[in-house]
Formats: C-alpha cells, sequence, structure tokens
C-alpha cells in the first residue's frame, strides 16, 4: 500500500498540546515547525484511527477485559516486525512506559536505593526515580568514532553497589539512538546474573530501525528466568505519546506475577477501549507495512538532514541513528563560536531542538526530531541556511 508522511498534523481545535506549547511564537509566525519533543508531525497509522474510530461511534467506553485476541496480537507484532518469540502470557498491559517503569521501581528497590541509567538517556527515568525517593547512578557511553559503545567496567562497579537494583536502558538510546549489541547485551545480562540486578530494558522504539538492523530484545538474550523486564509500546511508533498505554513482557513467571501484583497496587484499572481496539487494527499486517513506509521516510528525512550539515555545519557531530526518529547533534567542535552559533540557529534559523543537558549530555549537544513532512524540514533547513551566512 501507499501512505503519505507529507501532511501536517493538525493540530487545531480545543486541545492544549504540548508540542505547541513549546515551540516558540517566531517559530509558528513563520510557519515553521519545532524540532523538540519526541512525537510526529504528521498523522498516526490509519489502522489505528480506525480501530479507535470503531468504538467512537458506538458511543460505549466501560471498562474492558484482556482477552486471548489481546495477547495474540502482541505475540503476531512481536514475531512478524521484531522477529521475537514471546508466549501469549507475558504480556502484562501498563498504564504507560514510565508507570511500567515506576512499578519496577517500588517492587525492586526501597527508598534510598538507586536505578543505574546508561547516559546520554532518557530523562524521565531519573524523574520516576526521585519521586519515589530513590537515587540514580549514570553510567556515560563511551565516545567512538562512529558513535557510543557501553563502559563495562563502570557498569561492573556500579552493579557491584549493593544500593543499586534495578538497571534501565533505552534501546534503541533515546537520544543517540545508539541499538545495544549482542556482546553488550551479553554483558549486562552476564553481570545482571552475578550480582542479582534486575534489568528494565525500555524498547519503545525499537521497530524504528535503520540499514536493516535489528533491536535484539534483552529477554532474548538474558533468558526466559532472568531479571528482565520489557517495556514495549506503541507510543513511538504510532506516536501516541499522549496516550497512556504499554504492554511488559515478562518471561520469568515468579517475576512476572511479582510485577503484576505490584502493577495492581499502583492503581492499574484497565486498557481503555479505543486503545485496546486500535491495537488490534495497528499490530497487523496493515500495521506492519505502514511500519516499514514510515521507517523509509525518516530514513530519507535523516539523509536530508545530514546532507545539509556536511555542507553547511561540517564540524558538527551527527551521531547517525541506529533507530529512533531523534537526532543527537554535538556541536563542541564549535568552541567558544558555539553560544552564538546557538543563539543563531534558535533566533534567526529558527531550528529549535532539545537542549542535550535536559538528556544528561553536554552543553553543546542538541536532540532534534525529524518525524516531519519532508517539505518542512526542507523550509526549515533553508532558514537556516539564510542564518549562517551571516557568520
Amino acid at each position: 500500500m501507499s501512505y503519505s508522511f507529507d501532511n501536517k498534523a493538525d493540530r487545531s481545535g480545543r486541545v492544549p498540546w504540548l508540542k505547541e506549547y513549546f515551540t516558540p511564537e517566531a517559530v509558528k509566525n513563520e510557519g515553521l515547525l519545532g524540532y523538540a519533543g519526541a512525537e510526529f508531525e504528521f498523522a498516526s497509522c490509519p489502522a489505528f484511527c480506525r480501530g479507535v474510530m470503531e468504538i467512537v461511534k458506538k458511543g460505549t467506553f466501560g471498562y474492558s477485559l484482556i482477552g486471548d485476541e489481546y495477547r495474540n496480537s502482541v505475540r503476531w507484532w512481536m514475531k512478524n516486525v521484531r522477529n521475537w518469540d514471546i508466549e501469549p502470557e507475558w504480556v502484562i498491559p501498563t498504564h504507560g512506559t514510565i508507570f511500567a517503569l515506576a512499578t519496577a521501581i517500588r517492587l525492586l528497590t526501597r527508598e534510598g536505593d538507586s536505578i543505574i541509567t546508561l547516559s546520554p538517556n532518557y530523562n524521565r527515568y531519573d524523574q520516576a526515580a526521585r519521586r519515589l525517593n530513590r537515587g540514580s547512578v549514570k553510567i556515560p557511553f563511551i565516545e567512538t568514532e562512529t558513535g557510543y559503545a557501553l563502559d563495562t567496567e563502570k557498569l561492573e562497579n556500579a552493579f557491584a553497589d549493593e544500593k543499586n537494583k534495578l538497571l534501565v536502558i533505552c534501546d534503541p538510546n533515546n537520544p543517540t539512538g545508539h541499538i545495544l549489541s549482542e556482546a553488550e547485551l551479553d554483558s549486562i545480562a552476564a553481570l545482571s546474573r552475578e550480582y542479582g540486578v534486575a534489568v528494565f530494558s525500555d524498547e519503545i522504539f525499537a521497530e524504528i530501525v535503520f540499514e536493516g538492523r535489528r533491536v535484539i530484545p534483552y529477554t532474548e538474550i538474558a533468558g526466559e528466568d532472568a531479571l528482565a523486564i520489557t517495556c514495549t509500546s506503541m507510543g513511538k511508533v504510532f506516536s501516541l505519546t499522549g496516550v497512556n498505554h504499554a504492554n511488559v513482557i515478562i518471561a520469568n513467571p515468579e517475576l512476572r506475577e511479582r510485577y503484576m501484583a505490584q502493577r495492581n497496587a499502583d492503581h492499574f484499572g484497565s486498557v481503555d477501549p479505543m486503545v485496546y481496539a486500535g491495537m488490534l487494527e495497528a499490530y497487523s499486517p496493515e500495521g506492519k507495512d505502514w511500519t516499514l513506509a514510515l521507517r523509509d521516510y525518516l530514513w530519507d528525512n535523516y539523509l536530508e538532514f545530514e546532507r545539509f550539515f556536511k555542507e553547511n555545519l561540517p564540524k558538527t557531530r551527527l551521531v547517525r541513528p541506529q533507530g529512533t526518529f531523534v537526532v543527537w547533534a554535538d556541536y563542541s567542535a564549535y568552541g567558544d563560536m558555539w553560544p552564538e552559533l546557538d543563539r543563531l540557529l534558535r533566533e534567526e534559523g529558527l531550528l529549535v531542538g532539545d537542549e542535550g543537558e535536559e538528556y544528561f549530555g553536554k552543553p553543546s549537544c542538541v536532540r532534534y526530531s525529524i518525524a516531519v513532512p519532508r517539505s518542512e524540514l526542507k523550509k526549515t533547513l533553508e532558514r537556516v541556511g539564510a542564518a549562517l551566512t551571516k557568520i
């Protein structure tokens, strides 16, 4: 089938959208888009929308129950899109990725304990720990010529501290787009077994991968008896950032029962019926076909973005993403010029992303979301090109 990602998302109406709130007025006044926030600037998957509309037309929004069709739908998607064989009973619905992580933190740690994260990383992991009176230990990735690599030595040191009870990984990594290699996952699994530290693997970007890559599910590496919790979601592949839903997958039966008990104690109710119906429609051959088209479109957007930077800002270190639809740009090679360049990019070029320090990166780093219509991307880059003539 043919799908179009060329039309801007319609954010008109009465809903005060967060992405609009964080887009500067100067950007909106020029009819341009902001590049902060990891959500689409075009519409979501038609199959998901069709499922939602079926419920809306009926006008019935009561509690839902998780049946065989639900779990088998997730199983089908994991097998056919991620090449991962799971059992239906491994699937546990939750009210979103951070809800799922908070449940794991409550289950596996106590106040005063800490989680471990790999940085740069998504800032809401630390927020979840902080709100639950837990600490956070950050293990920086090693920067390589082509991207990033796991610092196994520092990770082991963190695992050896008995206060650190849970490692949180994001695969592909947000914001760098790095996919953990099989060797890196093997190292994490070995350390987990040796020190008894559980692993929460956030794989909500895992369907969006490039150049033939695959995100290897952590549970597949660690084994079915491991202290492993995998979080999957439609949130990124279908840009449902405002929808509170995710599926946790736990193979270990004892851990699964404990996790479900904690989830219920955390006031889990039921799956939103619109999300339920949308998932059944989207986790399908049509949804897979749409996802493959999305990958191609996003990759072409990245190449457009990369080409512009090579020609106009060649000192910028763009980390070519292995997955996700965010791009991590490091401007540190511009040295003392960076503050003025930063101002020029934002205020005159109107290229506005997320500040690197929000993701525990260097002040000279910026995260850009490139899930935008290509014509809009080109408009922004043209504006940036014109601004750069001033320096």
